[in-house]
């Protein structure tokens, strides 16, 4: 078993989160007390027995962190241990939850909380509390009836479903236009010279040139995620005849190095791949380095100089790093994924089982996800094809007024 803390853990001094990396590869997060490591007991079962069965690792981490501030509200605002009058049966009354909300409307350094973090945040409490609820849960005394298990989480929905403030609708990420992805791909895109060696602009170090392309053209060109990209190993690549590219769900994988493991948080599946790409894939695999990638210290595809596998920071840093030296900004990896929905959808529109295509490539478990796209692109047909009357209308009152 292997401990490594979180470095993301300033921001709640009482506690912190402990990612436990067990013998089988899973990582664990744990909220302990920053000053004695020793875990939070309910909070360590609602993890350990319940939560990390439901989301992913990151998730539960970011879970915990919002359980912190509940155990710190308890200790420095109520004057009493979570802990302890969890365990004793004891719930929090309706004006103590008031008053752990209210202290929840800005971010543990201060910045007012957007409506859809609050929401998020309250969700997260709510279902901690309602566990919590039953003693075979949490462990203690104090078990309720079936009537007054039920009666209580009555009461814990009804309030919080009260304290609610109801997210506005989040604004809408831009898709890239053509001329957009061309600035990118003549930004960090390879050139050939007269005698046919290919060569990359100096942007990059000379051992990130190739791959950080590469993953700008992963991303484009099959609509994936961050952590898919990351998660892409060595056999998910196509062989032989077929070109599909395998996005495969691998939790807790032995063979992660990183500290944080990206997720695949999408349906598996297998999304055909051009030759274009895959001759630049097979072209990044067999180059020596410095362009070509490190062999035989990773399973996985993108790899650092060293051969470990590209961490989340530094793919957060490639793509930010892409966009300064383009201008196209802002620039991320979910807007790629936007530009790719939008542009099948396009495609899909008018096609009978367009929906469920677009569902299947982009991995989305329900087809609500994809329905916007579909519903966008049909909103941009009608807007096309109202123009297209108002010109002909015009245009023809235009000629009749001429004849007059």
């Amino acid at each position: 078993m292997q401990l490594i803390e979180s470095r993301e853990n300033t921001a709640v001094a009482a506690f912190r989160i402990l990612n436990v990396v067990l013998g089988s590869g899973e990582r664990l997060p744990c909220l302990v007390e920053s000053a004695t490591w020793v875990p939070t007991r309910v909070a360590t079962r609602w993890a350990v027995r319940y939560r990390r069965y439901r989301v992913q690792s990151s998730t539960l981490a970011n879970n915990l962190r919002v359980v912190a501030r509940v155990y710190r509200w308890a200790r420095e605002s109520a004057g009493y241990d979570l802990d302890s009058r969890l365990t004793e049966g004891e719930s929090l009354r309706n004006r103590e939850i008031e008053s752990l909300v209210s202290t929840l409307r800005t971010t543990a350094d201060g910045r007012a909380f957007d409506t859809g973090g609050f929401d998020q945040h309250l969700a997260v409490i709510e279902d901690f509390l309602k566990w919590s609820l039953d003693s075979e849960n949490r462990g203690g005394r104090g078990a309720l009836s079936l009537e007054q298990l039920t009666a209580e989480r009555s009461r814990l929905e009804q309030l919080f479903q009260s304290l609610r403030v109801g997210a506005r609708p989040s604004a809408r990420i831009e898709p890239l236009e053509d001329s957009e992805i061309q600035t990118i791909r003549s930004a960090i895109g390879p050139k050939c010279d007269s005698g046919g060696r290919l060569s990359f602009p100096e942007i990059f170090s000379s051992h990130a040139r190739l791959r950080n392309w590469l993953m700008f053209e992963f991303a484009l060109e099959l609509g994936i995620r961050r952590g898919e990209l990351l998660k892409l190993r060595l056999d998910s690549l196509p062989r032989a005849a077929d070109d599909g590219i395998r996005i495969l769900r691998r939790p807790d994988d032995p063979h992660d190095s990183r500290a944080r493991e990206p997720a695949v948080k999408t349906a598996e599946r297998v999304i055909p791949a051009s030759r274009e790409l895959l001759r630049a894939v097979q072209l990044y695999i067999t180059s020596p380095p410095p362009l070509g990638r490190v062999f035989g210290k990773s399973p996985y595809l993108f790899v650092t100089r060293s051969g470990s596998p590209v961490s989340l920071d530094t793919a957060d840093d490639i793509i930010s790093a892409i966009g300064r030296a383009s201008g196209v900004m802002p620039l991320s990896w979910h807007r790629l994924r936007h530009t790719w929905a939008e542009r099948m959808a396009e495609l899909f529109t008018d096609q009978p089982n367009g929906m469920d295509r677009l569902v299947y490539l982009g991995g989305w478990t329900s087809p609500l996800s994809a329905r916007r796209y579909i519903q966008r692109s049909i909103a941009k047909q009608a807007k096309e094809a109202l123009r297209q009357y108002h010109r002909k209308i015009y245009g023809e009152a235009s000629i009749e007024e001429h004849r007059s």
